[in-house]
């Protein structure tokens, strides 16, 4: 495996999936009546599960029409499940009737167990183009155990901080350059009597995302997730300790108790202009719209010091895929289905829809802000380690770095003990020879 990621076909591949469940039917039916196929046979009826409302209101809204009209004789039904009992849900579904033709997964250490429970059909053979995906999409649609894929990726996600432009320019500050620039700009903000930083520091998931934002270049970016998997170094190290280190230090900038905010709190104190940044993902572009505010924001990486081991990059990572059931009664329409959700038409469709980066080339991306950070992505991108590498066991390592990151702010632990936490915790699991 590479150390380094050179741009979004760097090699990547090991990290692989996780994967989700599924029950309630919230979204129904978008087959075309009449879609009989050309010996006059009643259409065969392919059933998509998904977590997202977002993703099932993408396929109705046209995308499934053009799968239709191309495929006669076959029809798509969405099927949305509750995203908290999904992973639960979808391990019924694949295991027994019932469940869906294709589901979408999530990445990493999902798709990888739900690979092993020989639930899923290998797409190694099946897709017959794969040469449009980037490294990144398709490490994260793979299995950690036989190195097989076992979903078509779905798009790729980023994460950086979001800026209120007009918050900015009011109190004269400019995007920094430097880690230190970006303290003076928390600096002055704060003592303009402004909120600096939105952090929903309550939601242990999206805790670990801000200290890969904030820290990742200064933990040594692709360099050190590298020499992690190899088993060359872990957690303790003083280049992680010093990551930690930054997201202690930027306490006095965070929302008042920042340790019981939850997302949909940060996201409206930095969506209703209470504060200045938000560090966070691509998706955010989608739901800043939806807040139905009038919110002028930028986007900027984390600024890297001059000595710190990396320059800025933007952190990224695979956002799932669509999986193949081992007991599809169709196959062969499901062989077509999925091909097509491999195309560049569908992943221009669905990227322009979601407002997503996609996992392939080959697509024009028309938001701004979401070019934007592609352009970022293929500049100088780097793997959020605690994605695609600490959520293979329990307890993952998101997980415990939200809890450590806690007991820092609270006064209760420093930097390195909370390091040392959290690699005893992985320890229970974490082995880098299954990286190989």
């Amino acid at each position: 495996m590479n150390s380094r990621l050179h741009g979004p076909r760097a090699a990547l591949r090991g990290a692989i999936a996780l994967a989700l469940g599924s029950a309630v039917v919230l979204a129904g039916c978008s087959g075309t009546p009449g879609n009989t196929g050309s010996n006059g046979a009643e259409p065969v009826t392919l059933t998509i599960w998904t977590w997202s409302n977002e993703a099932r209101e993408a396929l109705e809204g046209g995308i499934i029409d053009a799968f239709e009209k191309e495929n006669a004789g076959i029809q798509l039904e969405v099927l949305v499940q509750p995203d908290k009992d999904y992973q639960t849900l979808l391990t019924t579904g694949l295991a027994g009737s019932g469940g869906p033709d294709v589901a979408a997964i999530r990445s990493y250490g999902v798709i990888s167990s739900f690979a092993d429970s020989g639930n899923l059909v290998a797409l190694d053979d099946v897709v017959t183009d794969w040469s449009g995906f980037s490294d990144l999409a398709l490490a994260g649609a793979s299995s950690r155990t036989d190195g097989k894929i076992y979903a078509v990726p779905q798009g790729v996600q980023t994460a950086q901080v979001y800026y209120n432009k007009k918050i900015f320019a009011d109190n004269g500050v400019t995007v920094p350059t430097t880690w230190d620039e970006f303290l003076a700009a928390c600096e002055k903000l704060k003592a303009a009597g402004v909120t600096p930083i939105a952090l929903p520091g309550g939601v242990a998931g999206q805790t670990a995302l801000a200290g890969e934002v904030f820290g990742n270049a200064r933990r040594g970016a692709n360099e050190f997730s590298g020499k992690f998997v190899a088993g060359e170094t872990d957690l303790t190290d003083p280049a992680n300790v010093a990551s930690i280190q930054l997201m202690a230090d930027l306490q006095p900038y965070l929302n008042d108790n920042v340790t019981s905010v939850t997302l949909d709190e940060a996201v409206t104190l930095f969506g209703t202009g209470q504060t200045a940044m938000f560090p966070s993902g691509t998706w955010q572009v989608a739901g800043f719209a939806n807040l139905g505010t009038d919110l002028d924001f930028g986007t900027f990486n984390t600024p890297a010091n001059p000595d710190w081991p990396s320059p800025e990059v933007t952190v990224a990572y695979a956002d799932g895929g669509w999986a193949l059931s081992a007991r599809s009664e169709h196959p062969d329409e499901a062989h077509k289905l999925v091909n097509w959700l491999a195309s560049a038409e569908f992943a221009d469709l669905y990227a322009d829809a979601m407002g997503t980066i996609p996992a392939r080339d080959g697509v024009t991306i028309k938001n701004e802000h979401i070019a934007e950070m592609y352009q970022r992505y293929l500049d100088n991108p780097s793997t959020y380690l605690g994605l695609a590498y600490l959520r293979y066991g329990n307890p993952w390592g998101t997980d415990v770095y939200g809890e450590e990151m806690q007991k820092v702010w609270l006064g209760q632990e420093d930097a390195t003990q909370a390091a040392q936490a959290i690699q005893t915790g992985i320890s229970a699991w974490f082995d880098p020879a299954d990286f190989k």
